[in-house]
């Protein structure tokens, strides 16, 4: 996300959006009040999301086609899945959450995605990825086909993630079922960056294409003026604007799946759109609106970087006001030490790739999320950008690492889940050397539990060849990249979304070897030691000098490897020290600690009691930063001291 200067904006009195709390409010609106209505909204938007912080460009792209399908539908009994769900906010205008928005993506605020905690009648799942919404929708369609007089079943899905693989699948589904499913194509050329693919041209030709609106508009107006009136007219000029269509844009790729296809239409034409909407709700079978929008419209700066406003960091962290102009609690994240473990990662990468032809980065759809904009400047002919498309875009490295390349893969660790298959057939069972690097592994503060990567270790730490490591500096960070690309196999090197360590202990000339299954003793301890994983090694350094000054010593192990595990140096500390603790940024069933457990049930003497320390088995909801998840799972530096406290003398606790 990035900081963007405020527009300069009068802050008028939004009359229209103070008379609107609920959809049956906005139906009360004359079809001449909504495009007012939509300017009012989009200007709520830009004040309150660049305040609390959030996904603004998306938002603002999506005012009039949310406006338009609450003034269709009644949302209550008709059903709408937003495709990710990162564009719901004026969604959540229109039913009754204006009033919170102060508190958006803050502890115990608004989510950032549809949530039925928040309102069960209007947000019908907790969404958070991609290319889903059209199986969502064909699957409550099909729920309801049993009514009388079915609900619609409509799903809003962007031109980016229409590009996934499910989506084309629910599509060709959904046209050979019979059932009635609108689809609103959002198309604005965007997803997080550039959307990129064959698809994507095709659709940038017909959005470019202003001679198929200008002759739709033309023949429409030619028969028109024939003085002839009936029903007869209406579809004579609705075949004829069809056929010239086609004529221009050959090869209609949704009719051919037998979609029936409206558009494109401007998408921030809101009466526009309520005449569509109210056409295609008379329409059997699938129907797809294909709007043309503007990702960021209203913001001075998403003619030019649309990618620039996709998301926006708050100027302040408001929770508990009624609005972003309203007072309310101030929340401060610890300042900034060392650079981000992305920034890390990708400086880290652009040094390897100079002295290594063979490396080549890939990412789905997030080379900014990923940092990885500076490397495809750098070497752009090594860069690939599949779309999000993560199951495409492991096989595709699984192939390139056959053919010689050292292919790393940029992927978010909850996105990676979408390619566990690809993971497990294409790189692990052929036992090639792709490296994944593993965004956001862990807690990720505001974007909750749709976006925390805490299952990554559990489901590849049981694929045979895998290697699976985390740095806890800045400095490891370029150690295990290099490891990695040598390494014959494929090596995850996961890391948070956080900030590296200001001040490393240990300099890179003292450090141990980086070598598969060798952890790294830190600090020697009496009768406790703790084994951290990754960016908590920060943690348990934090405890152990807690207790230093009180003159208890406590061993620290930075474990570096998940697997391989180095079980000599386990076997040695499970003889030697009391207590074990294992620290982790991750489910527990399963993870870090799991192995390590494992690994102790093997070992014919132990001393030691191991307890894991990481996050319990439940979903953790989102807050305004990752040190209070952190602190709610017990993982934090007080909530470690607090269990080895425990385990030194139970009656102090």
């Amino acid at each position: 996300m990035n900081d963007l200067p405020s527009p300069s904006l009068e802050r008028a009195r939004r009359e229209l959006l103070e008379r609107v709390e609920w959809p049956a409010d906005l139906k009360r609106l004359s079809l001449g009040e909504l495009g007012p209505f939509c300017d009012e909204m989009r200007g709520f938007l830009l004040d309150s999301v660049q305040a609390t912080g959030g996904h603004l460009g998306s938002n603002l792209g999506v005012v009039e086609i949310a406006t338009a399908l609450h003034y269709v539908f009644d949302l209550k009994r008709d059903r709408v899945v937003w495709d990710v769900s990162h564009q719901c906010y004026p969604h959540k205008i229109l039913t009754g959450r204006k009033r919170r928005f102060g508190s958006m993506r803050q502890t115990d605020g608004l989510c950032g995605f549809t949530h039925p905690g928040e309102s069960p009648e209007y947000d019908l799942f907790h969404t958070g990825h991609a290319g889903t919404s059209i199986s969502l929708a064909l699957g409550l369609a099909i729920g309801a086909q049993h009514e009388a007089n079915p609900p619609h079943a409509i799903a809003v899905i962007g031109d980016a993630s229409l590009g996934c693989g499910v989506a084309f699948e629910a599509l060709n589904n959904a046209a050979a079922s019979g059932q009635r499913v609108l689809v609103v194509l959002n198309d604005n050329e965007w997803s997080i960056s550039k959307s990129v693919g064959s698809l994507a041209r095709y659709l940038s030709k017909i959005r470019r294409s202003r001679t198929v609106q200008r002759a739709n508009q033309e023949i429409h107006n030619l028969l028109s003026s024939i003085p002839v009136i009936g029903q007869r007219v209406d579809r004579a000029l609705e075949d004829a604007s069809e056929v010239m269509r086609h004529a221009l844009v050959p090869g209609h790729v949704f009719e051919g799946l037998g979609v029936t296809y409206i558009g494109p239409v401007d998408g921030h034409d809101v009466g526009e759109l309520v005449e569509i909407f109210g056409r295609a709700k008379r329409l059997d079978g699938v129907v797809l609106v294909h709007a043309l929008t503007d990702k960021g419209k209203g913001h001075p700066q998403a003619p030019n970087h649309p990618e620039r406003v996709h998301g926006v960091k708050g100027t302040v962290k408001v929770a508990g006001a009624e609005s972003a102009k309203l007072p309310g609690k101030v929340v401060t994240a610890k300042p900034a030490s060392g650079p981000s473990y992305t920034k890390a990662f990708a400086d880290a990468l652009l040094k390897l790739a100079e002295r290594d032809v063979r490396v080549h980065a890939l990412t789905a759809g997030m080379p900014s999320g990923t940092g990885l904009e500076e490397y495809a400047e750098r070497f752009p002919a090594r860069f690939h950008d599949t779309g999000i498309t993560e199951q495409h875009a492991v096989s595709q490295a699984a192939g390139m690492a056959k053919a010689g390349l050292r292919p790393v893969a940029a992927i978010y660790s909850t996105f990676l889940q979408r390619a566990y298959d690809q993971v497990f057939q294409e790189a692990a069972l052929q036992n090639l050397p792709v490296l994944f690097a593993l965004d956001r592994g862990g807690l990720v503060g505001q974007d909750g539990p749709t976006h925390n990567g805490v299952f990554d270790i559990a489901f590849l730490r049981t694929l045979p060849n895998v290697v699976l490591c985390a740095p806890r500096d800045a400095t490891d960070m370029h150690r295990m990249l290099e490891f990695g690309l040598k390494h014959d196999g494929p090596v995850c090197v996961r890391y948070p979304r956080d900030n590296c360590p200001g001040v490393e202990r240990i300099q890179p000339a003292e450090r141990r070897d980086m070598s598969a299954g060798k952890a790294e003793v830190l600090v020697e301890g009496g009768d406790v030691v703790i084994w951290a994983y990754g960016a908590l090694v920060t943690q348990a350094l934090e405890v152990a000098e807690r207790f230093a000054r009180r003159g208890v010593t406590i061993g620290v192990v930075d474990a570096r490897f998940a697997k391989p595990l180095d079980e000599e140096l386990l076997a040695r500390h499970v003889q030697g020290y009391r207590h074990l603790f294992t620290l982790e940024e991750h489910q527990r069933a399963g993870g870090f600690g799991s192995a390590v457990l494992e690994a102790v049930s093997r070992l014919p003497q132990v001393r030691a009691s191991v307890r894991i320390l990481g996050i319990p088995d439940r979903f953790l909801e989102h807050k305004t930063t990752r040190e209070e998840q952190l602190a709610e799972a017990g993982i934090d530096a007080d909530g470690v001291e607090r269990a080895v406290r425990f385990a030194l003398s139970p009656q102090l606790v």
